[in-house]
């Protein structure tokens, strides 16, 4: 028996679609029609058997003899990523990352509404960053669960990761956090953290410039 693709795919096949979504819409930037699966994983970095595995939890990829049609299979990843799907944002930090974050990605392309921006800095409070009113942290829990918000951006001092982690837990609605902070957040096991230390890569890329890597 044939099986569905509509299955439930796994986290690492989630995260490989998006990368290769990205790649895909170079390709679509830069007129091209076709692309291989080793084309997708030379720049990705893994196999053509991986990205084909991969490609098969997605309904028409658009395969053809060499390859696959860009823009049959973009739509496919998209479709499959729930990309059409509004998923409401909160930023909480408004220092300067926070401030570029909400001010130059491109939020609504992927299907994210930047639903909201929090601070605890009384000359950030009430000021327009990317379109959205700065809101004051004291306020967040309420607005989450207002707003319906599913995903957050941190980008607060490390002392204050973990109190505003919680508050994101107990407002029952958040299911994803992006950690821009250097401290290491305990959450329950059905909320996704991506840790992105800036600090940890700066020291990663040092050191392998150093040893000639």
């Amino acid at each position: 028996m044939k099986k569905s693709k509509s299955r439930e795919i796994s986290r690492p096949t989630a995260e490989r679609l998006t990368e290769y979504l990205l790649i895909l819409e170079q390709h679509l930037s830069c007129g091209n029609e076709t692309i291989s699966s080793k084309e997708l994983s030379d720049v990705f970095g893994n196999t053509p058997s991986q990205v084909r595995q991969d490609l098969f939890q997605l309904e028409n990829t658009g395969r053809i003899r060499h390859g696959y049609n860009v823009k049959t299979l973009t739509m496919a990843i998209r479709n499959r990523l729930g990309l059409g799907n509004i998923t409401n944002l909160a930023i909480i930090g408004c220092g300067k990352l926070g401030s570029a974050i909400a001010e130059h990605v491109p939020f609504s392309v992927y299907g994210i509404k930047l639903a909201g921006i929090f601070d605890n800095h009384k000359s950030i409070i009430g000021k327009k960053v990317g379109g959205i009113m700065v809101e004051n942290v004291k306020d967040l829990e309420k607005s989450l669960r207002k707003r319906k918000i599913s995903i957050a951006t941190l980008c607060v001092p490390p002392s204050a990761a973990q109190e505003v982690a919680d508050k994101l837990v107990s407002a029952g609605g958040v299911r994803g956090i992006l950690n821009y902070t250097q401290k290491r957040l305990k959450v329950p096991d059905n909320i996704v953290v991506r840790d992105r230390q800036i600090v940890c890569s700066f020291m990663q890329l040092a050191f392998f410039s150093n040893q000639g890597v």
